[in-house]
């Protein structure tokens, strides 16, 4: 019961922290702020509720463990993608406050230099690795939407930089792919 109401309270949490920004993104009308917010929200209640009610046996889950290894290994990528990318943002992209994602210059080398949307791309594979964990339909299912309010971030914010750096961006979007690293422009 405990691990109930704590899930509870950390998921209203996540909500209300994640909720002052979602709120300032319908505000503002940034639409790439408010899927990535609402992304992190969904992604962030996953953790709490498969490590509290899911621990407990609230829901079955699969435990098909090459799954569980994939998804463990998954985190190394994902991780060195959104810290990659948040160091740069910090250090090269003159933020004009304390939020050092509201950059005033246009970044193109570096991670920005191979991928287009580093970040939420290591969140959306972090999502991946989330469901390959867990296993269970409840992680299955927030995953999944955690991982398409990623993409339309990853897609909202490409038209967001095209209205803030203009040509610069546009072509930059032709040179560098926004998510596939594999892929050569």
């Amino acid at each position: 019961m405990l691990n109930l109401w704590l899930c509870i309270g950390l998921c209203v949490i996540i909500w209300i922290f994640n909720g002052i920004y979602i709120i300032q993104a319908i505000r503002e009308k940034i639409s790439s702020e408010l899927f990535m917010h609402t992304g992190l929200s969904i992604f962030f209640c996953v953790l709490v509720l498969e490590l509290t009610v899911g621990s407990d046996g609230a829901w079955k889950r699969f435990d098909i463990s090459w799954l569980e290894i994939i998804g463990w290994v998954l985190y190394l990528p994902s991780a060195f993608l959104v810290i990659g990318s948040m160091l740069a943002l910090k250090h090269r992209g003159k933020s004009k406050g304390s939020d050092f994602t509201e950059t005033t210059t246009f970044i193109d080398k570096g991670i920005y230099g191979y991928i287009r949307q580093p970040m939420t791309l290591g969140l959306a594979i972090w999502s991946v690795g989330l469901l390959l964990v867990f296993q269970s339909v409840t992680a299955i299912v927030l995953c999944i939407i955690s991982l398409f309010c990623f993409w339309m971030a990853a897609r909202k914010e490409s038209e967001y930089n095209i209205s803030k750096f203009g040509d610069d961006y546009k072509t930059y979007m032709g040179k560098v792919p926004m998510w596939n690293l594999f892929r050569k422009p």
